[in-house]
């Protein structure tokens, strides 16, 4: 294997591990569970920086990519976000309903 592969194969993986990242993050927010994706992001973060300051680091496709699934992984959770406090204040609106309901 010549460098130009090696370095091929380098970049290959860690684009792969980020997807690896990405997918777990993803599912998480997709489960209602992202609270719990605070230390793959803070893993997804540092190994993306390493990777950027590395001597194969990403092209800007590869970039781009990475980007919008990002984007469109936060635009999901701040669906469940709202979702959650519509869901919150409902509850906390009927509960205010019966206390008063028993009131009278």
């Amino acid at each position: 294997m010549n460098a130009s592969n090696a370095s091929e194969q380098l970049t290959t993986n860690q684009a792969e591990h980020i997807k690896i990242l990405l997918k777990e993050i993803e599912s998480l927010v997709n489960d209602n569970n992202a609270d719990e994706a605070q230390p793959i992001l803070k893993t997804l973060n540092t190994d993306l920086k390493k990777w950027c300051e590395s001597n194969n680091s990403p092209n800007a496709e590869q970039l781009q990519s990475i980007q919008i699934t990002i984007n469109s992984i936060l635009a999901k959770a701040n669906i469940a976000k709202n979702e959650s406090s519509k869901a919150i204040i409902k509850y906390k609106k009927s509960g205010r309903a019966i206390k008063a309901y028993k009131a009278t």
